[in-house]
């Protein structure tokens, strides 16, 4: 069964390009041009991967990804945001409310379907049903839960796919180039100020549960490592 992909996009043109180069690559798109007839189309159908623009003439793309992250229907599709916005800010907004990738305008053919596959891999349905345990530790990729002790700790769906990837490198050096390209998937300026946040805050987080001591070891120039 081919990806079904749902892509929002009010520029005819980029729609055409976009759906020509996924469906020459064996993928099912169905385009919209505002968010409206997209939520429309959810009530009746999900798709394997959003594809948003930021700037549209209803709703914009930040808003959307509000909604579709809040829904547990979708939470676990993987969303790409297409756009002409190019600074450091607004990539960095996309990405902490929920975004998977950030794909900027003009872009090439075979960057948008390498990206889109890759996606899909990451979101692979396999790798979602993985449970992690360690020490008390209870990570559930399934529904997004992470408990200690009977306590649920809360974490933003990013702080999650990272904290889930030091669990499954347990007491493995990792560098920031493996954490970027496994987490964030796409590289960008400013990405490792971002590591270096979510990571601040797992660390509380995980405290605050009663985990005590330094867990996330940090490798000066060269990453972390996960060591509960």
């Amino acid at each position: 069964m081919r990806p079904l992909v749902f892509s929002v996009e009010d520029d005819l043109n980029i729609q055409n390009v976009i759906k020509i180069a996924l469906e020459n690559s064996q993928f099912e798109i169905v385009n919209f041009d505002n968010a409206k007839s997209l939520f429309q189309r959810l009530n009746e159908q999900i798709p394997d991967l959003f594809l948003l623009d930021i700037m549209l003439p209803d709703i914009d793309g930040l808003e959307i990804i509000r909604r579709i992250r809040n829904n547990s229907k979708y939470k676990r599709i993987p969303i790409m945001v297409v756009s002409a916005k190019t600074s450091e800010i607004d990539r960095v907004i996309g990405i902490d409310l929920g975004a998977d990738d950030y794909l900027i305008k003009p872009f090439g053919v075979l960057e948008l379907v390498s990206r889109c596959k890759a996606l899909l891999r990451r979101f692979d349905d396999t790798d979602a049903k993985k449970i992690i345990e360690i020490k008390g530790l209870l990570l559930d990729a399934s529904n997004y839960n992470v408990n200690y002790r009977s306590n649920t700790l809360i974490f933003t769906k990013k702080q999650f796919e990272l904290l889930k990837y030091f669990m499954e490198n347990h007491n493995k050096v990792l560098t920031r180039d493996d954490i970027l390209n496994k987490v964030w998937g796409y590289d960008f300026l400013g990405e490792t100020r971002t590591l270096d946040v979510h990571v601040k805050e797992i660390r509380k987080k995980l405290k605050e549960s009663g985990l005590e001591g330094n867990l996330i070891e940090t490798l000066r120039g060269v990453g972390y490592k996960f060591v509960l």
